[in-house]
């Protein structure tokens, strides 16, 4: 197995505030860093060969609109280095868009092209009311029990990967998992303890890391 220190690699989308993330990552004990580009010259050795060595783990945080995400990420070079960790089994986490475009599509930027690891495109949810803001609780074997924080008005319907849902007007996928990437649809950076330990689970290694869930 690779060696891997305590490091969180927080990807800067440009489409938010991260010092919720930050914070709730710190409590959890790792070391963070936000960057807007990869990190290939000042590493211990690049990390585009090997990343698994730099960081225990990356996070691709959940705030913006789908296309601005997506350009910003692919315009700043986080394709290859994303697809290269994946293929390196580290641990990622996608919140909300961050999950979303991992998939093929999304109904609020239509036309544009999602990196499509996942089948399936985000659709909006326009009842009750849109956004979805608030508290809502998960249908989950892999976190039972949980009740989460969402804001979003896209969410992705159905998923061969789902480890959880929830229902707002319809049920849809408010977690993914795997191989080492685990996707959530609520934010649990704002998700208090129940948060706290679904962000724990997914910078966990595994054995299985290049299996299903």
């Amino acid at each position: 197995m690779n060696k891997r220190n305590n490091t969180i690699l927080i990807v800067d989308t440009k489409a938010g505030n991260l010092f919720s993330l930050n914070a709730a990552i710190e409590r959890l004990g790792y070391n963070t860093v936000i960057l807007d580009k990869p990190d290939t010259e000042n590493a211990f050795i690049n990390p585009i060969s090997n990343p698994s060595i730099k960081y225990a783990g990356i996070v691709i945080p959940g705030q913006g609109r789908f296309g601005t995400v997506l350009k910003n990420i692919k315009a700043n070079g986080w394709q290859e280095y994303l697809e290269q960790a994946r293929r390196e089994n580290i641990p990622m986490l996608g919140i909300c868009v961050g999950m979303q475009i991992f998939f093929e599509a999304s109904d609020e930027d239509k036309g544009t092209v999602g990196f499509s690891w996942f089948k399936g495109k985000a659709e909006a949810l326009d009842f009750p009311k849109k956004p979805m803001v608030g508290w809502a609780s998960l249908e989950s074997k892999l976190w039972p029990e949980s009740v989460v924080y969402f804001v979003n008005s896209f969410a992705i319907k159905e998923s061969e990967f789902t480890v959880a849902s929830t229902t707002y007007g319809v049920e849809f996928v408010a977690g993914i998992k795997q191989g080492s990437f685990t996707g959530v649809q609520f934010h649990p950076e704002k998700s208090a303890d129940d948060g706290a330990e679904i962000i724990r689970q997914a910078f966990t290694p595994c054995d299985n890391t290049m299996g299903d869930y």
